[in-house]
Parts: structure tokens; C-alpha cells; sequence
């Protein structure tokens, strides 16, 4: 995916709010080397990306006369108040060149689950891997799951190719009993023994 960017000749907290009134989103382009280089997006190109490809996007930055750079999303900030993406951080990248970034950790078939409150402790996925690699998110299946079951991180299915940082043994979602039933049965167990009066 290629998308249409300008270099920015000015930086700071006036310029940058001047552009955003103008749908333009400032951003920074951080290249290999330490250097950074500094172009604004159109806001609704900016959000096509999010859409299609989303946090961890990889895209190609086009700028008139230079040689398009592939990029990843590295942040971005929008506003608590309106729905408008105020920054962009990127990282210009390599071909072969591996990153690491935090997937997103979905639940597929939650509703499926009868029995229980399906708890989410984990919600993303950090790894190690090459740019065509990195999946938009994962996905686990907890339709079969009852009362007292989990599932951890060792339960995602991922490629040979990447590297997960998270411990396999870690839990990524459980299925407790729901707080009502735990305490009536916590009731049911401390109720005491009646005991009847000895016959004289």
C-alpha cells in the first residue's frame, strides 16, 4: 500500500495544530542512522491505513521526488475528546529486517460459553519477526471452554519463523464462576449442621 505524503517545513505546537485544522496529520519518519525526517499525512489517507492495515501497518511513504520508503507504525495519538489522530511516529524499514512489535490477542466464540465469565488477562502478543511476517492480530477459539478452564500463550498459533517473548505458560484468558454461583456455594458450605436436642 503506498501513500501520498509532503515534507514539513515547519515543526512545533502552533504548525502542528494549523495542520491538523487543515486535515493534515504531522508525523516523523525515523530512518536508519538516527535521523528523522519530518511530513505530514492527509488525515483520511492516515485512517484508510489504520483500517486496512492496522497499528502495526507496514506501507510505503511516497514523497514527490524521493524514492518511496517502506515504513511501520511505531505510535500514534488521537484525541481523548474527537475522533482525530493528532501524531504519527514511524520506522523506516529494511527488506529481511526483523522488529519487534505487540500483536493484538482476539477471543473468537465467546458467546458459545454457557458456563462461567470468560476473563481476558492478556490482551496482546509481544514478538520478533521480519516485516512480511507480522499478522494484524491473533486469534484463539474459547467456544469449547467451561467453568475452570484457560488457555495461555503457549495455545496460539504462531509461525515457525517468529520469535514470541511471552512466557508460554502465561494465561491469556480463563473461565471463572460467575461471581453469583461462587457465593452460593460459599453459603451452602459455611451453613452449619443442625443439630437436634438429645432425648431425655
Amino acid at each position: 500500500m503506498k501513500v501520498n505524503a509532503e515534507l514539513r517545513s515547519e515543526v512545533g505546537t502552533a504548525s502542528a495544530k494549523r495542520y491538523r485544522k487543515e486535515h493534515d496529520i504531522p508525523a516523523v519518519v525515523y530512518n536508519k542512522g538516527g535521523d528523522a525526517t519530518s511530513i505530514l499525512f492527509n488525515e483520511k489517507d492516515f485512517i484508510e491505513v489504520l483500517k486496512k492495515l492496522g497499528k502495526n501497518g507496514i506501507f510505503d511513504v511516497v514523497v514527490e521526488g524521493e524514492k518511496p520508503k517502506q515504513v511501520i507504525i511505531k505510535h500514534y495519538q488521537s484525541s481523548a475528546i474527537k475522533i482525530q489522530i493528532l501524531d504519527v511516529e514511524l520506522q523506516a524499514i529494511e527488506k529481511g529486517q526483523k522488529l519487534t512489535v505487540t500483536v493484538p490477542i482476539v477471543l473468537e466464540g465467546t458467546e458459545k460459553v454457557k458456563l462461567g465469565m470468560v476473563s481476558q488477562t492478556l490482551n496482546e502478543l509481544e514478538i520478533e519477526t521480519t516485516p512480511d511476517n507480522i499478522p494484524t492480530e491473533y486469534v484463539l477459539d474459547v467456544s469449547k471452554l467451561t467453568i475452570g478452564d484457560s488457555m495461555t500463550v503457549a495455545d496460539i498459533i504462531v509461525d515457525k519463523s517468529v520469535t514470541v517473548f511471552d512466557e508460554q505458560d502465561e494465561t491469556v484468558v480463563i473461565v471463572a464462576q460467575p461471581a453469583a454461583l461462587e457465593e452460593e456455594t460459599t453459603e451452602e458450605a459455611a451453613e452449619p449442621e443442625v443439630i437436634g436436642e438429645k432425648e431425655e
